[in-house]
């Protein structure tokens, strides 16, 4: 509903499937938006430049424009349009080429309404921040199989990260494999950015995912100087002296994280430096051989 001297945000959504497209439309006008609902990025940007105001751009399909129209569309409008893709294809070149372009958000379809009147809510309420010039997170697939991420450690980029990773984890697997990946992914990537990096916006946090036929292997790494994980004490022996120990030192309370994490997954693996960790989350049903384990790196 519109406040009394406000303007109401309207969005647009842009999908090539008519149907699709209607009940996407159809969903966030039943949710009291305002909706435009052209059918491609080219007529999305005819209706911005003819003087049309979007604050929410939808992108719901798997299909990205090879003209560079996005690019366009946010090179002029960029500073307040914000950009959710709902696509079937979480591994897909348009899922990545939007994450790539600063989307705040990623839906799986066949999408649940209430999360998607929920992300909008989000985008809208300036959940995400926009990226600043030339410091956008930048997705790439190397080889075939593997996701790398690299963001700045800025808060709002890991939120957006560990949304398009929960979009790839729920895409096929079970709901508490889900759940256990995205917490692992989202406290390693916070101490990443936090205890790693200390928030220094000079430094990147790399996150690469790749699935195979029996695990999830995930790899996160810093460019902080790294930390010895079985120095460590574990904070949940004693939790009242581990605070007040790391108050003692000067330190901000910690160590949950190294320890939460080797509950989520099923092996977790440290470089010599200590500022890259991989985890391994087998999947359902499947053992690994007997021995089989990952050597330290």
């Amino acid at each position: 509903m519109e406040k009394k001297g406000l303007r109401q945000p309207v969005l647009f959504v842009v999908e090539k499937d008519a149907d699709d497209r209607e009940e996407i439309r159809r969903i966030l006008t039943d949710a009291g938006m305002t909706v435009l609902a052209p059918e491609s990025l080219d007529a999305a940007a005819g209706l911005l430049e003819s003087g049309a105001v979007c604050d929410l751009l939808i992108i719901a399909g798997d299909g990205i424009d090879s003209d560079g129209i996005l690019d366009r569309i946010l090179e002029k409008f960029g500073a307040s349009l914000r950009v959710i893709h709902c696509g079937s294809d979480p591994e897909g070149k348009a899922a990545l080429y939007c994450l790539n372009r600063g989307a705040c958000d990623f839906l799986r379809k066949p999408f649940d309404r209430d999360a998607l009147v929920g992300a909008v809510e989000s985008a809208l309420g300036g959940e995400f921040a926009a990226d600043p010039v030339g410091e956008g997170i930048v997705a790439e697939r190397p080889v075939l199989g593997w996701i790398e991420l690299t963001a700045t450690s800025r808060l709002e980029q890991l939120r957006r990260l560990e949304r398009f990773s929960e979009m790839l984890f729920n895409s096929s697997l079970p709901e508490k494999v889900c759940e256990d990946l995205q917490l692992a992914v989202e406290e390693v990537g916070r101490n990443a950015v936090e205890w790693g990096n200390r928030f220094d916006p000079d430094k990147r946090v790399h996150i690469s995912y790749c699935r195979f036929d029996d695990r999830i292997v995930i790899k996160v790494k810093d460019e902080g100087e790294g930390f010895t994980p079985g120095a460590v004490p574990d904070p949940t022996a004693d939790p009242a002296r581990s605070l007040q120990e790391r108050m003692k030192a000067g330190k901000r309370p910690g160590g949950y994280g190294v320890y939460l994490i080797q509950k989520l997954v099923d092996q977790v693996v440290y470089s010599e430096k200590g500022n890259t960790v991989l985890m391994i989350k087998y999947l359902p049903e499947v053992e690994p051989a007997a021995g089989e384990s990952v050597a330290a790196f």
